[in-house]
Parts: structure tokens; sequence; C-alpha cells
């Protein structure tokens, strides 16, 4: 069962988004892929950041609890900065040759940054 969460951000500052398995599940050696679309089944990666066995935090994913389920996306500012403010449909899969499964999916809130 996918993991439902929103997420805040404001425009140009960083943040990062943490996922906990329910129920916990092993994820190691799995390969995970996040993505921001403008809608939920849209093919536009707007934001896309993935992790493959052996490359922990190379690309903004990182295991943190393997053996409970637990990452963190990190979401930089030059990620969201060509972006209108908004909302916006977001997804991490785990997927496999020929094959993925959705682990969680939401929305992040896009908002005006201070300054």
């Amino acid at each position: 069962m996918a993991v439902l969460t929103d997420f805040s951000l404001a425009r140009y500052e960083d943040g990062i988004l943490t996922i906990s398995m329910a129920p916990p599940v092993a994820i190691g050696a799995w390969d995970i892929r996040f993505r921001v679309q403008k809608r939920f089944g849209g093919t536009s990666g707007l934001i896309t950041k993935s992790i493959t066995s052996g490359f922990n935090g190379s690309s903004g994913i990182t295991i943190t609890n393997s053996g409970q389920g637990q990452f963190n996306v990190a979401i930089n500012s030059r990620d969201t900065s060509g972006l209108e403010y908004g909302n916006y449909a977001f997804s991490t899969e785990r997927f496999e040759s020929g094959s993925r499964t959705i682990l969680s999916e939401g929305y992040l809130q896009l908002m005006p940054g201070v300054g």
C-alpha cells in the first residue's frame, strides 16, 4: 500500500521529504525513483531523482534505515527554481526491469519564497 503524504516548500528553499514505509519493509538493494509531475500519471518528470544499489545519496535520495524502509529525498532550490507556484503531484516508486511499484505519493505545494 502506498504511503500518502503532502509536502510544502517555498521556491528557492531546500527541503527534505522523509518517507517511511508502512508497514515497515526492508528496502536494501532496491532501485527507487522520485518524480514530480504536473499531475498523477503525467509523463514529464519536472524533478527526477533515483537511487540504485550501491549509490546511496548520490542523486538526492538517501536511505536512512534500510531494514525499516525509511529514506529521505532532498529537494534543492535549483530543483524548483523554474516551477510556478502551486500544487504538483509526486510519487516514489520501486522500479525493476518490466515492473514498478508505487511506494508513496502525494502533493508538493510550492509556495512563494521570501525575499
